[in-house]
């Protein structure tokens, strides 16, 4: 593939110095944003009203900036699978294998790691290309299923964030004035700025329903969250400071709110228990680090099965695919390798993936195989598509669970918006006209 360099490299490295200078993108929306806020702001007379344009303008264009960015993903994917299959074609064909610069990261890492179990065990390259292109394929039909199946929930969340539209309409088909009582009054300003942040919540919480339908395998996401943490080289103790803080919030609320002296024995109770709750929890990391070993487990029993068929034996195949996948998974995997190495029985050595919620299946054909004798490359190949359909039911089922689950936002947040912003100032514009 030929590498364009971005506007910002080319700029770096002094390669259009003839190009005419655009202000960076956020600087237009920024600006753009703060004209539509100022101009709404002088035509209605109210700062208010300015600041509820900006807020919606805001949201709308972050909504537009990740639908962009989603099919510029599928574009790319969908190009890394079309290079992958010609690549796949050319090895079938006698070609020389090749270095190939996949558009998709997760593709990529998974090509690399092909290349390098092939290169040091002589696995064929062309097979495992191939069956990394038809799993893709597969697992991008279950997203684009489940996809479509949460767009209702987006919809729904967009047309109940209208209603009070359509509640100040209905105020002036009756002849009053809504916008008077809600823009310029402190009641209605305080209405007003109560549903903008109901409505903001709402739709925060319906786009994460929608998008934990139409995710993709939890290795993905996980290892992008994974980059954004500090992680360090050594085992130190967790800071407490967030407990501590939070503790301390919980206590100082609930003596506030339940009066003394019985409210500071509560008080001291809920940050008590508080910091106990927050103790049990699972850490960031470690919770993050065993999703990226789920989503990586199934080609990495591809890669096992690979390199049993070409010949090689169990703990030689198990610590070359420790080499070659790097992540949290190899470090699972090179403790199996060695074990089985130093002479542990493989479901002594297997337990190693004990932690990972997907492995009891994975783990159980490997002792069916050492007890039988059965071959474990096509056990481990069949484990392999089952994780994957697996992973595409769950996220159908979650499809359908949270478009049920979207009654939540509704009652919790676009109602009460509703009720503030579309029926309080009709009922107050209209009492003021009676009296």
């Amino acid at each position: 593939m030929r590498y364009v360099p971005s506007r910002r490299a080319r700029r770096l490295l002094g390669l259009d110095h003839d190009r005419p200078f655009q202000p960076p993108r956020r600087t237009l929306t920024a600006a753009a944003v703060t004209a539509a806020a100022g101009g709404v702001a002088l035509l209605l007379g109210s700062i208010a009203a300015g600041a509820i344009v900006a807020c919606y303008t805001v949201l709308g264009l972050r909504m537009r900036r990740r639908a962009r960015a989603d099919r510029q993903r599928g574009r790319l994917r969908a190009d890394a699978l079309d290079l992958l299959a010609a690549a796949a074609a050319e090895l079938r064909a006698g070609a020389p294998s090749r270095t190939l610069l996949l558009p998709d990261e997760e593709i990529d890492r998974q090509v690399h790691a092909a290349r390098r179990l092939a290169d040091g065990t002589g696995a064929p390259l062309a097979d495992l290309l191939e069956r990394l292109e038809a799993q893709c394929r597969a697992a991008d039909r279950a997203d684009a299923t489940a996809t479509a199946q949460a767009a209702g929930t987006q919809l729904t969340a967009i047309l109940l964030a209208g209603l009070p539209v359509g509640g100040i309409g209905l105020g002036y088909l009756i002849g009053v004035d809504p916008l008077a009582i809600l823009l310029h009054t402190p009641l209605g300003v305080g209405c007003a700025l109560a549903a903008v942040l109901l409505q903001t919540a709402g739709l925060a919480w319906a786009q994460r329903l929608a998008k934990g339908a139409g995710a993709p395998a939890p290795g993905r996401a996980a290892r992008r969250r994974l980059r954004r943490l500090r992680l360090r080289r050594r085992q130190q103790p967790a800071s407490t400071r967030t407990r501590w803080l939070l503790a301390l919030a919980a206590g100082a609320g609930t003596c506030l709110i339940i009066a003394r002296p019985a409210g500071l024995g509560v008080g001291a109770l809920a940050a008590t228990g508080t910091w106990l709750l927050l103790g049990r929890q699972e850490p960031t990391a470690v919770r993050l680090e065993r999703e990226q070993a789920v989503g990586e487990l199934p080609w990495a029993a591809d890669l096992v099965a690979a390199a049993l068929r070409a010949g090689v034996p169990l703990d030689a195949a198990v610590l070359a695919v420790a080499a070659a996948l790097p992540g949290p998974l190899a470090t699972r995997l090179r403790r199996i390798g060695r074990s089985l190495r130093l002479g542990a029985t493989p479901v002594e050595a297997w337990q190693h993936l004990s932690d990972l919620p997907m492995a009891a299946r994975l783990t159980a054909a490997v002792e069916r195989s050492s007890a039988s004798g059965t071959a474990l490359a096509g056990a481990l190949h069949r484990c392999a598509d089952d994780l994957r359909a697996d992973a595409g039911f769950r996220r159908q089922a979650t499809a359908q669970r949270n478009a049920v689950l979207v009654v939540l936002p509704l009652g919790l947040c676009f109602l009460p918006a509703f009720v503030l912003a579309g029926l309080v100032p009709v009922v107050l514009a209209v009492l003021g006209e009676v009296l």
